[in-house]
């Protein structure tokens, strides 16, 4: 069994490596693909396999699904795991996460990655965690491939079946992991939930903006894979248009005001309209944030999923507007390499 650990100029990865070195199910080996470090994490990774000679720090430079492709050539464990630099994993998750292969059907499995304690300090973290901890629950237990790679494991099966991950995408918003997920499922594997396969995310420095600035990276991404595969699983249009409904409102009552000012009242009217529809959706969010912050903590500050949704409508316009509407536009793609 293999586990793969992705880093870039993360020095958190030292803090990773030693929790997969307290497993309670050993892994057979390490791997840290380094997608091209200046600041001494590869020398820290280094310094890790000194220490373990099951830690192989690896240099692959490129995007992270260049650096995963490059790992799996890597790779000799029959199931291949794979961990981000900013989580820890506890003692009992590579049992947990690599349980249901006893399933032969089953192709990847993916868990919950909820905030590690004392990082959740900012509201744009705290909102982030309570919204997370859902969305695992009542996204991407139905939905396989809304699973991020991160905190995942898969079969080298399904690798050597369907390819690697593309690298065609945006670099900077790939999505290749929903992409990659898509296409397993397709090819006949299962993806499963496992929500006791949980890691801890460190949300260190995590603010609002750049919540959104994250969140509008992915949306672009996922807009280009959307367009592709013809697949979401959060954001689709009915999903957005309460939340667009209010902005396009008031645009339109500007607009009405400026060109018919002897009509005034119609653009005052529409605006008035788009205030009363935006504080409707505050309350609306901020009854349901409240009712179910016992299970979510973090999520009475549902309110801010209306910034969150613009930022998402905001990455997909971009993708529209860099890919066009095939999402293939000045963004060719060739086949995903073997690994």
């Amino acid at each position: 069994m293999t586990v793969v650990v992705t880093v870039l100029n993360d020095r958190r990865v030292g803090r990773t490596l030693e929790s997969l070195q307290t497993q309670s199910l050993p892994p057979l080996e390490i791997l840290v693909a380094d997608g091209g470090s200046t600041d001494g994490t590869f020398e820290l990774s280094q310094e890790g396999a000194r220490r373990d000679p099951r830690v192989r720090p690896l240099r692959v430079p490129g995007t992270i699904a260049e650096s995963r492709n490059g790992a799996l050539r890597e790779a000799r464990g029959e199931i291949v795991a794979f961990l981000d630099a900013d989580e820890v994993a506890p003692a009992g998750w590579l049992r947990e996460i690599t349980s249901p292969f006893t399933d032969p059907a089953v192709g990847f499995t993916g868990g919950p990655t909820p905030g590690m304690p004392g990082t959740v300090v900012t509201v744009g973290a705290r909102y982030y965690d309570g919204y997370l901890r859902r969305f695992y629950e009542t996204v991407a237990r139905a939905h396989p491939h809304a699973l991020p790679m991160g905190n995942s494991a898969w079969r080298r099966k399904v690798f050597e079946q369907v390819g690697g991950l593309d690298t065609t995408l945006d670099p900077r918003a790939s999505s290749e992991d929903q992409d990659f997920a898509l296409r397993a499922l397709r090819a006949g594997w299962k993806g499963r939930y496992v929500p006791g396969a949980a890691v801890w995310h460190d949300f260190s420095g995590l603010t609002l903006a750049g919540l959104l600035r994250k969140q509008a990276a992915y949306a672009k991404g996922g807009y280009v894979v959307w367009r592709r595969s013809g697949s979401t699983y959060e954001a689709s249009s009915g999903r957005l248009l309460p939340y667009l409904l209010p902005p396009f409102l008031a645009v339109l009552g500007g607009l009405l005001w400026a060109i018919l000012p002897s009509q005034s009242v119609w653009g005052e009217g529409v605006l008035l309209l788009s205030a009363l529809t935006f504080l409707g959706l505050v309350v609306a969010l901020e009854i349901q944030g409240r009712a179910e912050e016992g299970r979510f903590p973090g999520f009475r500050l549902r309110p801010i999923e209306i910034l969150r949704r613009w930022a998402t409508a905001y990455g997909a316009f971009r993708g529209f507007l860099s890919y066009g509407w095939s999402g293939r536009r000045h963004l060719p793609r060739s086949p995903p390499s073997n690994t």
